[in-house]
């Protein structure tokens, strides 16, 4: 039911404001406000209206509104249904609208946001905060993939996106990367600085696993790898409020606006690889980069260049080098094991648990904080890095031998050893391989001479070793416990121990 005769009456003869008129009336005090402004535009006064009705009231506020245009009217069923779309934006369905008009001639920008606004009857407040420039770096992943297609086989793999802001000016990188695992996301970083040109005083992830390992509002645990890399680059990583966003409102905003700006526009494009989106990131971005922003009259380029990047701390010398973390512990024989190789700690540190930071090239060995040793990374499965000053006293004596000595032993138990010993060494890939082999059997042999075994005894012994291709201490250990020496019968004590059923010899694989 029509209440505009009631509403200019409360206004004009009893003088009540609009939200008192509102109240009275049960009706909603932006009402009130359009048909009093309204009525107001018509220049007319109130008592030359008190003769007629609502409805002739209503009629000539209709008459004195500017004719309809003939432009033609945005669908906003359809633009509502389509903002629900992250990526999209208003200023990009405008932009296909005024396409879609006839000689692409339709209402502008402004007229189109007001009356989508009073379509959808939505607002959205937001804080604003104040940042120092070169204070912060704020570092979020879009949340939005894109599909990567393998020419190869088609299978489709999701590019991440990774978006960084200077919340100052508000200048992005953005960069697809593989995965948000912690080397993608470190060498993320590094690309980072060097897109800036330097390095902000803070670091502020959300709490992604890749940067924090246990989220807490005041007290979080730094992914300890993540840690060092912001240490190298003279920053502090300080995790945003968990449920929190609008602490973190500027690359929040940065999200949308590169979902909008660049991932909107590639929405029908297909890629073959990651890099083919880098370059195609690339080319939109300045777009957004170099769009002026009418409540400033500058771009976000410009802001950087003059607040940011003249505060930012400078760039190392180098680009750091990516470095995994483990805990490991320190085995009896003083090496520690890491993929599959062995590195050589003090021998003092047996049981210990050590710190063990490596890289493609280097593994640095540190403990409670002190360094203990650096070995290159070994690229060979099951190879030893061992450093000489390791060792205890008695395993440093290990080193003293040579083939020569250990030839020369083998002499003094006969021929046949010091052919077995030959073998052995000639049986790895460099002689020293076979050092502690050759030690191992030398004193088992000694520990077998001390229970009564002669030199033609262990002379057996390597004869029977060769005979098989024995080459390993715990055969010859075999030999050892199987043979009874029989001092009137040499002879048949051999062949017996060649014969044992335990014995497979080299016909067993064949």
């Amino acid at each position: 039911m029509l209440k505009i005769k009631e509403i200019l009456r409360l206004k004009y003869e009893a003088k009540l404001s609009n939200r008192k008129i509102a109240r009275a009336l049960n009706i909603s005090h932006s009402v009130v406000n359009d048909y009093t402004k309204e009525f107001s535009n018509l220049g007319k006064k109130y008592e030359a209206i008190t003769s007629l009705n609502d409805n002739e009231i209503l009629a000539l506020i209709k008459a004195n509104k500017p004719a309809t245009s003939k432009y033609s009217l945005p669908d906003f069923a359809k633009v509502h249904l389509e903002l629900r779309s992250k990526i999209m934006t208003l200023a990009l369905l405008h932009e296909e609208y005024i396409e879609s008009c006839p000689n692409k001639q339709g209402y502008g920008y402004t007229w189109f946001c007001n009356e989508y606004k009073a379509y959808a009857k939505k607002i959205n407040p937001s804080m604003r905060l104040v940042h120092k420039a070169g204070e912060k770096t704020f570092i979020d992943f879009s949340g939005k993939t894109v599909d990567i297609v393998n020419p190869k086989n088609g299978v489709i793999t999701k590019a991440e996106i990774f978006v960084a802001v200077l919340p100052a000016s508000g200048y992005p990188f953005v960069k697809a990367i593989a995965s948000q695992k912690k080397r993608d996301f470190i060498d993320a970083h590094c690309d980072m600085f060097e897109y800036f040109g330097g390095v902000s005083e803070l670091l502020v992830p959300d709490n992604l696993k890749s940067g924090v390992t246990k989220a807490d509002n005041y007290d979080p645990d730094i992914n300890a790898d993540y840690a060092v890399m912001a240490r190298y680059y003279g920053t502090a990583v300080m995790p945003a409020r968990g449920y929190k966003p609008k602490d973190k409102a500027k690359v929040e905003q940065a999200v949308k606006l590169v979902q909008r700006w660049v991932l909107a526009r590639l929405r029908n494009y297909t890629f073959y690889s990651i890099a083919e989106l880098n370059i195609e990131i690339k080319r939109l971005m300045p777009l957004y980069l170099d769009k002026v922003m009418k409540h400033l009259g500058k771009s976000r380029r410009e802001l950087y260049e003059t607040l940011d990047k003249p505060a930012l701390l400078p760039l190392p010398a180098t680009r750091y080098e990516y470095k995994e973390f483990k805990l490991l512990k320190v085995s009896k024989d003083y090496h520690i094991q890491l993929e599959h190789n062995f590195y050589s700690i003090p021998y003092q540190l047996i049981g210990k648990k050590v710190e063990v930071w490596f890289s493609a090239k280097i593994v640095t060995i540190t403990y409670e904080g002190k360094e203990l040793a650096v070995h290159p990374k070994l690229l060979h499965k099951g190879a030893y890095s061992t450093q000489h000053e390791h060792m205890a006293s008695s395993h440093q004596k290990y080193l003293e031998w040579s083939p020569g000595k250990i030839m020369n032993w083998g002499m003094t138990i006969g021929s046949e050893t010091a052919k077995l010993f030959k073998n052995v060494m000639d049986n790895r890939p460099h002689p020293e391989m076979g050092f502690r082999t050759c030690l191992g059997i030398i004193g088992t042999y000694k520990k077998y001479q001390t229970q009564g075994f002669s030199e033609e005894h262990l002379e057996i012994i390597s004869t029977v070793a060769i005979s098989k291709h024995y080459y390993k201490v715990a055969q010859v250990r075999d030999l050892l416990k199987s043979y009874k020496p029989v001092e009137s019968d040499e002879s048949a004590s051999l062949l017996a121990l060649c014969n044992h059923d335990n014995v497979r010899g080299a016909d067993y694989f064949s």
